[in-house]
């Protein structure tokens, strides 16, 4: 019998090792995809995706409306109505490189969505400037609830602008917002007071200058009972920079009654700063070990591709500079007034200009 040939390969050496090396690579990368599938899959499978369908603004709902002191200021009902000042005001939404998410912080302490928004925030990215901007609408500004009319009188009911999601939810705070501030915000990412806690603290804390005022209305280390509860025990230390766990953080960002609302929403473009802060430094593991914890305390009507596509952009927008300063009603641009049964809120003394300002400080 002759000898076996050595086989003939159709490809030099060269060619099949760096063929070999291909196939290797691409199963790595095959293994790396399907592994990061099953990953996002398993983390959005955990966020409340919610059906962004009709309600019933007129619908009894059993909230606790936290009515101020009656300041005694009454007006008629008409100058409440910001819609009828600022309807010739076009409509704006996204448009090209800007887009708005509303953030909503929901005064609910069980897992679930249902109460007054305590936190109202436009978080608006501008692809064009680099900068990711935070307004905040005060949950006490009045505003017209569109299709709401329990008082039966033919005209939308004036109420404070927390009462919208309550009512109504998401679907019912974009109409309010559309029809009082002439902004069309499809997206919605809404938390509960759950989901701050967990958040900071699978961050590490955060460390925060606190006034001698504050620092009395911040439940000491390790302990969870809010201010003016029965057992509640103060942090100490002088005025200056203090490390704050989650808890201590999230009490922090509700603090108003040393001042006024207009400080808390500061407090909380404050805390939401210093954790994008953080994140930016952080590593891809630790961010996706603070996913886990947090989401299943996350609803939002975005869909799952909307949802990746921010997730996608996240380290370009780690690059841009945040803005926090701005609020409604501006400085300036409010009085105090009331209405029998609702106690006191911040009436608009120039919607027309205060839409104008928010657009121009969004768009311009």
């Amino acid at each position: 019998m002759s000898a076996k040939q050595p086989r003939q390969h159709r490809y030099t050496k060269k060619v099949r090792i760096w063929t070999i090396i291909g196939s290797s690579v691409m199963a790595v990368l095959g293994v790396l995809c399907i592994t990061a599938f099953v990953l996002v899959t398993s983390v959005l499978g955990q966020i409340s995706f919610s059906d962004n369908g009709p309600v019933d603004p007129n619908a009894d709902v059993d909230i606790d409306l936290d009515e101020d002191e009656d300041l005694g200021i009454k007006v008629d009902k008409s100058e409440y109505d910001n819609a009828s000042f600022v309807s010739d005001i076009p409509l704006r939404g996204d448009e090209k490189g800007i887009h708005n998410i509303l953030l909503v912080g929901v005064d609910s302490r069980q897992n679930n969505f249902s109460g007054l928004s305590d936190t109202n925030i436009i978080l608006s990215i501008n692809d064009n400037t680099k900068t990711v901007k935070m307004i905040s609408i005060l949950r006490d500004t009045w505003v017209s609830i569109p299709g709401r009319d329990k008082d039966g009188d033919g005209q939308d009911d004036i109420c404070k602008f927390n009462t919208a999601y309550a009512y109504g939810r998401h679907t019912l705070q974009h109409k309010t917002i559309a029809q009082n501030f002439r902004l069309d915000i499809d997206d919605y990412i809404g938390v509960n007071f759950q989901v701050l806690p967990i958040l900071i603290d699978a961050m590490g804390g955060l460390d925060i200058y606190l006034t001698a005022k504050e620092i009395t209305q911040i439940p000491a280390k390790g302990t969870t009972i809010s201010v003016n509860n029965p057992g509640y025990v103060a942090m100490t230390g002088e005025a200056g920079v203090h490390h704050l766990d989650g808890f201590q953080a999230m009490e922090y960002a509700r603090i108003r009654k040393i001042d006024s609302d207009f400080k808390r929403t500061e407090r909380q473009r404050k805390v939401l700063t210093l954790l994008m802060e953080k994140a930016k430094v952080m590593s891809y593991t630790q961010l996706i070990n603070i996913v886990y914890k947090a989401v299943s305390h996350v609803d939002t009507n975005m869909s799952t591709d909307e949802f990746l596509d921010i997730a996608a952009n996240a380290l370009t927008y780690a690059t841009y500079t945040i803005e926090n300063g701005y609020h409604i009603p501006e400085n300036g641009m409010y009085k105090y007034t009331s209405l029998s049964g609702k106690g006191s809120g911040l009436l608009l003394t120039d919607p027309k200009k205060t839409v104008q300002d928010l657009h121009n400080y969004i768009y311009g």
